[in-house]
């Protein structure tokens, strides 16, 4: 597969697990507020549970995590240039 791709689509990935992990973030928060006044006493959950929100956010943590680590592997020596260039060890990049 050309680099390009893999790029393109752990990017893409990356995209999705932020935006779920803000989601699983906020409706926990926002609409599923703990304590014993929450609309949790009152009602199942929104789609999920309470505690299925915060699993679903943990687990998404763990996936993006993994990615950003991929993500910094595969752009290693890019961001070793860049961090010399500016550094002043180098006028220019390869």
């Amino acid at each position: 597969m050309n680099k390009w791709k893999v790029n393109y689509f752990l990017d893409l990935a990356l995209f999705l697990s932020a935006l779920g992990l803000a989601l699983s973030g906020f409706i926990p928060w926002l609409i599923l507020p703990a304590g014993r006044y929450g609309r949790q006493a009152f009602a199942p959950g929104f789609i999920f549970s309470r505690q299925g929100w915060v699993e679903i956010h943990r687990l998404l943590a763990i996936v993006m995590v993994g990615l950003v680590l991929v993500h910094l592997y595969l752009h290693w020596d890019w961001i070793a240039d860049m961090t010399r260039r500016i550094l002043g060890g180098r006028d220019k990049l390869r």
